[in-house]
């Protein structure tokens, strides 16, 4: 089941375009290049910019993660599906928060429409689902 939502999930990314914003990945390397020496920085920016380069590709990195549910490889699959739709249950309520807070209900409730009514939003709903559901299948051992 899961994989089949992360899967109709990463359709509906790649036909409307979707990709993730990268903002915080940047924040992390500016903060990594602040606040650490240039040894440590030059090191471990390089997961970073990996976990970057996975999340640009968005709903192909989805797919893979379907594909690993498939597989039964579960926690790999539900970390390519975080990263390819790079949004989840905080991050919608802190969307809706900001929208309250700066615009009002007419906002908010903007927001939820475009969550359940457009290709990308009814995405990361569904792939927020299939990374709540996805559950390992236990191999018929004889």
């Amino acid at each position: 089941m899961a994989a089949g939502m992360a899967l109709v999930s990463a359709i509906l990314f790649i036909i409307s375009g979707y990709s993730v914003n990268l903002g915080i990945y940047r924040a992390i390397e500016s903060g990594l290049q602040q606040y650490t020496a240039r040894e440590v920085w030059q090191v471990a920016i390089i997961p970073v910019n990996i976990l970057g380069l996975i999340a640009q590709l968005g709903g192909f990195a989805v797919l893979a993660g379907a594909i690993l549910f498939l597989k039964n490889h579960i926690t790999g699959g539900k970390l390519l599906v975080m990263i390819g739709t790079g949004q989840g249950i905080i991050t919608i309520l802190v969307g809706l928060t900001i929208e309250l807070m700066q615009g009002g209900i007419v906002d908010a409730n903007n927001y939820v429409l475009w969550l359940a009514t457009s290709a990308t939003g009814v995405g990361i709903v569904f792939s927020i689902v299939a990374r709540r559901i996805a559950k390992s299948v236990p191999s018929n051992v004889t």
